[in-house]
C-alpha cells in the first residue's frame, strides 16, 4: 500500500494545522498564576502584582514545594520533596497554557488568562 498525492496532502495539511493551533494555544503571556495542590486551586495571582525573585511556598502531601519568579524568564520549581525533581529540572514557564508539575507532591503550576 502506498501513500498517494492526495493523502499525502491531507497529512501535511493536519500537521501544519495542529501545529499552528498549538502556537497559538501557548502564545503570548497569561494573566494569573493558578497553583493547585490536591485538585484544590490554593493560589490564583495576577502576573501584575509578582515581582523579581518572589518565592512562593505550598504543602502538598510529601512537604513544601518551592517555587520563585524570575523578570524576563517566569516561574520555576526551586525546591521539593519529590525523589526525581523532575518537576526543578522542568525549567521556567512565561506563557499562557504552560504547567510545572509536581506529580508525587501532586502540586500543578499554571499560567492562564483571565477567566
Amino acid at each position: 500500500m502506498s501513500i498517494k498525492k492526495k493523502d499525502f496532502l491531507i497529512i501535511f495539511i493536519l500537521i501544519f494545522i495542529s501545529i499552528f493551533l498549538l502556537l497559538i494555544i501557548t502564545q503570548g503571556e497569561g494573566s494569573y498564576l493558578v497553583v493547585v495542590v490536591e485538585n484544590e486551586a490554593i493560589i490564583r495571582l495576577s502576573l501584575d502584582k509578582v515581582r523579581d525573585g518572589d518565592k512562593f511556598e505550598v504543602k502538598g502531601p510529601l512537604g513544601i514545594s518551592i517555587f520563585e519568579y524570575r523578570e524576563g524568564k517566569g516561574f520555576h520549581m526551586v525546591s521539593s520533596p519529590c525523589p526525581d525533581k523532575i518537576c526543578i529540572k522542568q525549567g521556567y514557564i512565561s506563557k499562557k497554557g504552560e504547567s510545572i508539575v509536581c506529580l508525587p507532591n501532586k502540586v500543578i503550576i499554571t499560567i492562564e488568562n483571565k477567566k
